[in-house]
């Protein structure tokens, strides 16, 4: 039995809330595992394209997940690895880098959150999963895309512990699923965004709906990167040694 947050408060045909929809948006889609197989393609301003390839691992949800994500091709970033961790007491997570030709890892410190993730249009920051519960939230209105109403809402960062690189995110859930499907990011000191995230290809698997393709352009360079998930799958067991810094150096290491 599935118990949803009332999205309206009294009287009847308010607004609604935008932490309600936000917490009703997790309770729905929180799943306990998810892991895929993804292409990456990064196409720069000039138009030139490089393709990599990753398989990616998650456990937990949001601000307790812990995520892997392996290269597995082409042979040049062929076992770089990426590992993210929740950190007691720190609103922000561990993250370490590891480069098979230096057979160590790097541990990604706060200064460098805004620096590219192996050469995307994704920064360190961006590849931490939105947790609602470290930001202000307010419903800005509604707005159409693709055809698809959505609640448009402001985020913006708490910054109890964590040091973001944002001022304040607009995210556009879809009203019919509560699915984001774009995220405008706005930088510290600037007044446009400076990124966008667009969520397209929208499925449902095992029961759960997931976004097969991602795009995150950089308004100000002219470049974007694409993410697309092939071979989904939700809740299956994850072995505890996936998550750790020896898994993550060990070669061959998944």
């Amino acid at each position: 039995m599935v118990i949803c947050t009332p999205l309206f408060s009294a009287p009847a045909m308010a607004a609604p809330d935008a932490r309600a929809l936000l917490k009703e948006s997790e309770t729905r889609h929180r799943t306990k595992t998810q892991q895929y197989s993804g292409d990456l393609t990064v196409v720069n301003k000039e138009g030139k394209v490089r393709k990599k390839g990753w398989n990616s691992y998650r456990q937990g949800y949001a601000g307790d997940s812990k995520n892997l994500i392996r290269f597995t091709d082409p042979p040049e970033v062929k076992g770089v690895g990426f590992l993210s961790l929740p950190r007691p007491g720190s609103d922000n997570p561990d993250q370490w880098l590891y480069l098979p030709s230096m057979k160590r890892e790097r541990r990604i410190a706060p200064q460098d959150r805004d620096a590219s993730f192996v050469g995307t249009d994704f920064n360190y920051e961006d590849m931490e999963e939105f947790d609602h519960e470290k930001y202000k939230v307010s419903l800005q209105g509604e707005e159409t895309l693709d055809g698809q109403p959505c609640w448009v809402i402001t985020a913006i960062p708490l910054e109890k512990g964590s040091k973001s690189i944002y001022q304040k995110l607009t995210l556009y859930l879809r009203k019919d699923i509560l699915y984001l499907v774009r995220e405008d990011l706005i930088r510290k000191g600037e007044k446009e965004p400076a990124k966008r995230l667009v969520l397209s290809d929208i499925k449902n698997v095992e029961g759960h709906y997931v976004a097969a393709r991602m795009e995150m352009t950089d308004l100000k360079k002219g470049s974007h990167t694409t993410v697309t998930l092939k071979q989904i799958s939700f809740n299956r067991p994850q072995p505890a040694s996936r998550f750790t810094l020896q898994n993550l150096t060990r070669e061959g290491g998944d």
